[in-house]
């Protein structure tokens, strides 16, 4: 029986991060899942580095497809992937979580999030709690492993759009 895979082909691993493309390197959007974690390849189009840990969003206003930033992070935004392995430096490519578990960043002010509490993406790509308070629009992204207090990081199931 012959195997057809629609899978894409990785050339280079999910912590690569390149400032220029080449033949070898997918399309943006490409989504590869490795080991159970759904991985998606982005670019930074921002003006600041997005570091392991932190999540990042959309950039409004863009030209490029699947352009992220995390400077314009709001407690009020869509969380649209995790940076995992290597920090996405201004102007490059690289890869995003956008499902399974990943170590997140929690804001220095946050408070802590319970083991098995929800977060959400806070103020310039940092997590914080689920916050319950009236005009709070925030979704949940992710459900705390363990607990995780403020200033510190630990692992979160993240489940993004």
């Amino acid at each position: 029986m012959t195997f057809r895979s629609i899978d894409s082909v990785l050339f280079y691993g999910v912590s690569h991060v390149t400032a220029a493309l080449g033949e070898k390197h997918p399309e943006l959007g490409t989504e590869v899942k490795v080991g159970g974690t759904v991985y998606e390849w982005v670019y930074n189009a921002a003006n600041s580095d997005i570091n392991p840990g932190y999540g990042c969003v959309t950039l409004a206003g863009s030209t490029t497809p699947y352009s992220v930033t995390v400077s314009a992070a709001t407690s009020a935004d869509l969380v649209y992937g995790v940076v995992k392995n290597a920090t996405l430096t201004t102007g490059t490519y690289g890869w995003v979580v956008k499902k399974g578990i990943v170590a997140i960043e929690m804001g220095a002010t946050s408070g802590t999030v319970a083991a098995g509490g929800l977060v959400e993406i806070g103020a310039n790509g940092v997590f914080v709690p689920v916050s319950n308070t009236t005009g709070n629009n925030a979704p949940a992204c992710g459900k705390a492993m363990a607990e995780i207090v403020s200033s510190a990081s630990g692992n979160a199931y993240i489940n993004v759009y």
